[in-house]
């Protein structure tokens, strides 16, 4: 990818950031920082045209936080409404649902990670499940990306268009394993050669997974344990490291005075990232409609205003190099030695000089550089400068048929549920539920393959997890396993726990 083309990248997500996104409600303040995220789609004009590339944004999102189910579901209403006097509002769900029936779903409902890169590549999922709706029906689609290609011999497929690629900005480095390079130390006055610290990233290294096998050497690095479980079978045990180690597995970060059973079980936006670009962006779901998987071309992210210039050793490119790109390449070398037919490409990635204001790094420069004209003006003066505080709201935006602001949703981070009114029965819970939520895609494909939807049991209910089972395609499925196991950099993968499944009801 040339240094051009990323420039555009970046320019184009920062410019719809500020020109089509809401300004009311749901962006951080002067106060707060948040992480932004978009997805960008490139569509290449032919040969003999001397028009430019075209771009735009498909989906794009804010985002900081991540959250353990089980608190959320907890407090949500289990009253039925016919008893609270209340009349049902219109849902997905028909008026014979009981409430018991909707309250099995509610771990379907609740966003787990809130981070901005997740919920970008959620809104690309949408983008795809209304494309495939719409090709289906011979419906049009603005800014169309996918293409049919031969139908198997139950449905139509799709993939994404040859003239057409896909690319992720990020204004700043994924949490994890990316976040680890060096960068100027606060206290440094020296500008040709300041001290320089390596960036310390909050996500907690996976040190054994479920069955109790280690991920990684436990050593003197280590400075103390805990345990993460979402479920009785399913303990994860993570440390905190004194010495960082390179291309670790990690859990998103959350503060260690929290009891093992209400942390979040989020994998680190590196480590997606690396399975996003082994496995493709689209999910089980959408694999029996889209076979073959689409992967992101590049990856752009904002420069770092602390980090140290060039290719340094350690450097902000050379981390998401290491953390991402050659992962990537790793897994996939691993993948091709046992299973043929599996065409994926790393991504590019690059540094870009545009900066997102409000961005986690700027906020850290900015305080830094606060505390240091403090301590120079005032040496005796012992007052710290406040930090600014990150934003508890996501927005998630992607197109769709009306191209306006209205689209964006406002989520909490904190619940992983829409913003607005605290649901007082079961079926408020339906709507307080991000159109990003586990609950909705599995809806949605359940309305398009309805058999695929049924069990021995029952004709009408399915368990989640048994209906992306039906769902994904073998070639997914067993190239997963193989990315998920064996030694590779996803080896020691966290998985959902039969906690995170969830029966989902169809009209």
């Amino acid at each position: 990818m040339t240094a051009t083309l990323s420039d555009q990248i970046a320019q184009c997500a920062l410019n719809h950031y500020h020109t089509v996104l809401p300004s009311n409600g749901g962006k951080p303040q002067s106060t707060e920082w948040t992480v932004y995220a978009a997805i960008v789609a490139c569509r290449q004009h032919p040969n003999d045209s001397n028009d430019q590339d075209e771009l735009w944004v498909v989906s794009c999102a804010t985002g900081s936080k991540c959250t353990s189910i089980r608190p959320v579901v907890s407090s949500l209403p289990t009253q039925t409404s016919q008893k609270q006097g209340r009349k049902r509002p219109h849902s997905d769900l028909s008026s014979e649902v009981d409430d018991d029936k909707i309250c099995a779903c509610y771990d379907g409902m609740v966003l787990k990670d809130s981070h901005a890169e997740t919920l970008a590549r959620r809104g690309l999922m949408a983008v795809l499940w209304d494309e495939v709706e719409n090709l289906l029906q011979n419906e049009p689609t603005p800014r169309p990306l996918l293409e049919a290609i031969s139908a198997s011999e139950s449905r139509q497929q799709f993939q994404l268009r040859n003239d057409t690629s896909l690319h992720m900005y990020i204004s700043d480095n994924p949490c994890g394993d990316a976040t680890i390079y060096r960068i100027k130390k606060s206290s440094s006055n020296s500008t040709d050669q300041p001290e320089t610290s390596i960036n310390f990233t909050g996500a907690k290294i996976i040190l054994s997974d479920s069955n109790g096998q280690s991920v990684v050497k436990q050593d003197e690095s280590i400075s103390s344990t805990l345990t993460c479980s979402s479920a009785a079978d399913t303990v994860i045990t993570v440390g905190r490291e004194d010495v960082q180690q390179l291309g670790a597995l990690r859990l998103k970060s959350s503060r260690s005075n929290i009891p093992s059973h209400l942390r979040s079980m989020s994998m680190s936006c590196s480590d997606k990232l690396v399975r996003w670009g082994v496995l493709g962006l689209g999910g089980a779901l959408l694999s029996m409609y889209i076979p073959n998987p689409i992967v992101l071309s590049s990856i752009c992210v904002s420069k770092d205003p602390r980090a140290v210039d060039g290719n340094a050793d350690l450097g902000q490119l050379d981390a998401l190099r290491r953390a991402i790109k050659e992962r990537i390449e790793c897994a996939l070398m691993s993948i091709a030695e046992k299973e043929k037919g599996w065409n994926v490409n790393p991504p590019e990635v690059a540094v870009v000089t545009d900066v997102f204001e409000n961005s986690k790094s700027s906020s850290e420069f900015r305080h830094d550089t606060k505390m240091n004209a403090l301590a120079h003006n005032t040496p005796n003066n012992k007052g710290r400068v406040k930090k600014e505080s990150v934003c508890g709201m996501s927005i998630n935006w992607h197109q769709t048929i009306v191209q306006e602001a209205a689209n964006a949703e406002v989520t909490i981070g904190a619940t992983g549920l829409k913003r607005g009114k605290k649901p007082k029965c079961p079926t408020d819970v339906i709507n307080t539920a991000s159109r990003l939520s586990r609950y909705h895609f599995a809806l949605r494909c359940g309305k398009r393959d309805p058999v695929s939807s049924k069990t021995e049991t029952d004709g009408h209910y399915s368990s989640y997890r048994k209906y992306k089972q039906i769902t994904s395609t073998h070639l997914l499925t067993r190239v997963a396993t193989l990315a998920l196991s064996g030694g590779g950099p996803l080896a020691g993968w966290v998985r959902s726990s039969s906690q995170d499944d969830f029966e989902l009801p169809h009209e």
